[in-house]
């Protein structure tokens, strides 16, 4: 309202008739001022009086609580930032948010947030009980198929000599153990016969005995011999024979060829059982144990996953490539595993309570150190070379193991998601559900990773609840607070020193770079 609308709506003042016509009019102008000016005192001081009673008493002010602090606002890219009055981040430009009021711990000490129900819809927070869980470390590798080197036999010539017949020709013939490889003539062959025949016609005799020995020394079997002996007549051709059931894997010699004693003319395989040379890594060696179990697939065989078994760990490491080569023992009856095959192969390395490679069933069984595919409940000899069967180091297992790792269920990790785990490369953190809305913070140690699952070997126990989802939204909160947090162990007053203006603590040149929390702000 302006004055001359004042003076328009003003009512009309009498004034006496002795007053001259210049004074009247300067009368009505003063009286019309002096009520603008009340006008305006009145609503100042209405306007004055409703702030007070809608805002409350001013902070230091006359009936204000002796306890009252001023408030902190916070930047929630940048929770160092906390300054007494409102305004803009001075690293950012992001408008300050006043901190929310968190609370101070539980009995112990332990730093707490209690967030509404509505903070929490808005977060959507999800959490999972803490539980035991079978886990198990997949360890993949690339291997390729060898021949069992327990199976591998040569047939050398013991004797200089000439090949008068091939009965194996070619490489990859399947040939049984004592069957005909080649008929060799030999002059040396032909002088001992020779010798044993005129002791034989003397009578029998140590003579006898050492020409039999002579010639057994020369390759002949005990049944050439003894045929020798019967049919008092020397045998022009001696014929070689295998001394194993397998696959002839290399011929040294062709017809009518001459070899000299020491020469090689043989190699045989036997590929009923094979070998896959995996190469580990030496950050996978902890959890790979003797007799795990070993899945092995290959392209030639699409569709079929073999099983085998894992023999023993080689004790050495290549330089070049930082890996150990770790056998593993397959059945190969139907031949369809080839030597030099590239195969592709999986241990699941089932986990024990610590996070270690968990016992493979074999433990406390017997073995033999020469042949350690021998295995046996009881203790005595090797089947193979006759050594005493040791014991497998390691508790044996308290029930029966059928042959399946997972059958073993005892001594299970405790287990969190790890959605839960919140990591910042040198910590860990989890936050624990303490009740409805009240969450704390749980720095973790945990063993390696299984799948979606992580075993966690300290921090938190069996049966308390984990944040799953909405967990950077709480510890953004935690972080707007001051208290300790994934990027800020000892809070932000101490990991940071808070940003002031008043020439204490770090200026904006020297404060710390912004940890990745969320912007949001929950109220």
């Amino acid at each position: 309202m302006t004055v001359s609308e004042l003076s328009r709506d003003a009512a009309p003042v009498n004034l006496p008739d002795d007053i001259p016509p210049g004074r009247t009019v300067r009368a009505r102008r003063r009286r019309t001022v002096l009520a603008v000016c009340a006008f305006v005192i009145v609503a100042l001081a209405g306007g004055y009086v409703a702030g007070r009673l809608a805002g409350g008493p001013r902070p230091g002010g006359d009936g204000a609580p002796p306890h009252a602090s001023p408030a902190v606002y916070t930047c929630s890219m940048h929770p160092q930032v906390r300054l007494d009055r409102p305004g803009k981040c001075p690293i950012c430009e992001m408008p300050l948010v006043p901190e929310v009021s968190a609370s101070d711990g539980d009995a112990a000490g332990s730093p707490s947030l209690q967030l509404s129900d509505r903070a929490l819809a808005m977060a959507a927070v999800e959490t999972t009980p803490v539980a035991r869980r079978e886990l198990s470390r997949e360890l993949r590798a690339v291997g390729k198929v060898q021949y069992d080197e327990s199976s591998l036999a040569t047939v050398t010539a013991r004797v200089d000599g000439y090949v008068e017949r091939l009965f194996v020709n070619f490489t990859g013939v399947q040939i049984k153990a004592g069957e005909h490889l080649a008929e060799v003539w030999s002059p040396d062959l032909a002088v001992a016969q020779d010798e044993l025949l005129l002791t034989v016609r003397d009578g029998t005799g140590p003579l006898t005995d050492m020409a039999k020995y002579r010639l057994a020394r020369f390759g002949l079997t005990e049944a050439q011999i003894n045929r020798l002996v019967e049919e008092k007549k020397a045998i022009d051709r001696v014929t070689l024979l295998s001394p194993i059931t397998g696959t002839v894997i290399e011929k040294a010699i062709v017809q009518n060829s001459a070899f000299k004693a020491g020469d090689v003319l043989y190699r045989v395989a036997n590929l009923d059982t094979v070998w896959v040379y995996l190469d580990l890594y030496e950050y996978d060696l902890p959890w790979v144990r003797f007799g795990q179990r070993v899945e092995l697939t290959a392209e030639a065989l699409p569709g079929r996953v073999v099983s085998g078994v894992v023999t023993f760990v080689q004790p050495v490491l290549t330089d070049e490539t930082r890996t150990v080569r770790v056998p593993v023992r397959i059945e190969n009856n139907d031949h369809t595993l080839k030597p030099g095959m590239y195969v592709s192969a999986v241990i699941k390395a089932r986990l024990a309570e610590d996070g270690s490679a968990a016992p493979t069933g074999v433990e406390g069984k017997f073995t033999c150190v020469m042949h350690p595919q021998v295995l046996r409940d009881e203790p005595g000899k090797c089947p193979i070379c006759d050594m005493p069967l040791e014991r497998v180091p390691g508790p044996a297992p308290a029930e029966a193991h059928s042959g399946r790792e997972g059958d073993q269920t005892a001594n299970q990790p405790l287990a969190v998601p790890s959605s839960a785990v919140l990591d910042a490369g040198t910590r860990r953190i989890v936050y624990v559900k303490k009740s409805r809305g009240r969450f704390e913070p749980r720095e973790v140690v945990l063993g390696p990773r299984s799948g979606e699952w992580f075993p966690v070997l300290k921090g938190v126990e069996e049966g308390e609840r984990v944040v799953t989802r909405g967990g950077f939204l709480i510890d953004s909160q935690f972080q707007i607070t001051g208290q300790p947090s994934l990027f800020y162990p000892g809070g932000v007053a101490a990991g940071a020193g808070g940003h002031r203006h008043n020439g204490e603590g770090p200026t904006r040149d020297s404060a710390p770079p912004p940890p990745p929390s969320s912007s949001g702000h929950l109220h």
